[in-house]
């Protein structure tokens, strides 16, 4: 296996473990909007409830009805808390899967600038041997080309006998 071939498998591998961090990331992201809009969902709820019972507080109100509100209140301000708790761990979360995703995109391009680094050592050999050759064969043609004009200057100047 050439040196190529293998760096060609590492890319492989690196471009998948890249393509399984952005789909990490995609579900993450999808997770913490769900988990805001399930925090949002419980803030509006919270504040329509006080405002509708505050206003049937005004009309009447006995003191186990402001217990019932109190308590229900409490409990609900518990979920949103709760709520609010899972939207961080969610950003965290999410935050982890863009970090490895900015490294994994690193490894691919470290790994294709290697691929390119080698590809273009291997064009400037195979063009230097191919200067190397033609090189070669030039001098062979030159010295080929004086060696006959050698063998026909001294044919002219040789002995004429008549």
């Amino acid at each position: 296996m050439s040196g190529i071939q293998a760096l060609l498998m590492v890319l492989e591998s690196a471009e998948k473990a890249r393509d399984e961090a952005v789909s990490t990331l995609e579900a993450a992201r999808q997770a913490h909007a769900s988990s805001r809009q399930q925090a949002q969902s419980l803030n509006d709820w919270r504040q329509e409830y006080q405002r509708r019972w505050q206003s049937q507080f005004q009309q009447s109100g006995g003191m186990e009805i402001v217990r019932c509100y109190q308590d229900f209140t409490v409990r609900l301000g518990d979920a949103v808390s709760e709520q609010d708790r899972r939207v961080d761990l969610a950003e965290q979360h999410m935050a982890r899967c863009r970090a490895l995703l900015i490294e994994r995109e690193r490894r691919v391009a470290a790994v294709s600038q290697l691929i390119e680094r080698r590809q273009a050592e291997m064009q400037l050999k195979q063009n230097r041997q191919e200067q190397k050759a033609t090189d070669e064969q030039a001098a062979r043609s030159v010295r080929m080309a004086q060696s006959q004009g050698m063998a026909a200057s001294g044919m002219a100047t040789g002995p004429c006998t008549l």
